[in-house]
């Protein structure tokens, strides 16, 4: 009888070490910086949702970096920041202001924590004035906010690095979406999707856990700024080259479809 009793006291306390443990490991887990190839895929799958037009698989995607926005790495919150900022885009494509002002406004907080930490970082400055340059088109009084949020980091991350490709790419998305956008402000902006694009041909292979987005959009864009100049062979040669480098890339899609409809 206490043979028996002794056992079922080492079997309870035996369920307790082993639920000790995990939940230590857990929170060990939980600590922990995530790890570059971690940092690659959550780049990867955000891209992916984007490519696709894939709402609902951004915003579990969001959902589960939610630890990334709450955390104190600057590797992280890029991470976070950069899946809000492909949540953003989506949202302001399909005009839901409420989820574009959510997005945004994550976006840049999760960016803010991080310029804590490395304030001349001209990847994320580039992130920031993208995501402010979108809350910047929802009108109101968050056009002066977030637009001078948008001149001032843009500003900032050229300062810093000027030839970088992502700078050069949110620099030209400012010239082509801004209010006061004309016929020679496009013309600018060609030329700097342009020089996006090729600073992206030239850009070495990214480390892992290093920023990797925005040349199938740059390209998207040159391939634009062609159609509306009236250059179609330019710009199906350029969309094209978007989905080389994403062959998902939906949008790149519509608009070479788009072209051959006006054979």
């Amino acid at each position: 009888m206490r043979l028996r009793t002794d056992r079922r006291r080492w079997r309870a306390s035996s369920r307790w070490v082993v639920a000790g443990l995990l939940a230590f490991t857990a929170c060990v887990s939980a600590a922990r910086a995530a790890t570059p190839e971690e940092l690659t895929d959550a780049a990867a799958k955000a891209d992916y949702a984007f490519f696709t037009e894939d709402r609902r698989a951004l915003a579990r995607l969001v959902a589960g970096l939610g630890a990334f926005g709450e955390s104190s790495d600057p590797l992280e919150l890029y991470a976070y920041a950069l899946a809000e900022f492909r949540r953003l885009q989506l949202a302001a494509r399909s005009h839901d202001d409420r989820d574009t002002e959510a997005a945004g406004s994550a976006c840049l907080a999760a960016l803010q924590k991080r310029s804590a930490a490395s304030p001349r970082d001209a990847e994320a400055l580039a992130l920031e004035a993208a995501c402010a340059g979108y809350l910047a088109e929802l009108g109101g009084l968050r056009r002066l906010t977030a637009g001078h949020k948008r001149d001032v980091s843009l500003a900032a991350a050229r300062s810093l690095a000027p030839a970088n490709p992502r700078v050069l790419l949110t620099g030209a998305l400012t010239t082509w979406f801004g209010s006061n956008a004309t016929a020679a402000t496009r013309s600018e902006a060609r030329a700097a999707f342009v020089r996006a694009a090729s600073a992206f041909d030239a850009v070495a292979p990214a480390a892992p856990g290093e920023p990797t987005w925005g040349a199938a959009e740059a390209w998207l864009f040159v391939g634009r700024a062609l159609e509306q100049d009236g250059e179609l062979l330019g710009a199906r040669s350029a969309y094209e080259r978007a989905l080389l480098i994403a062959p998902d890339f939906a949008a790149a899609r519509r608009r070479l479809g788009s072209l051959a409809s006006r054979r």
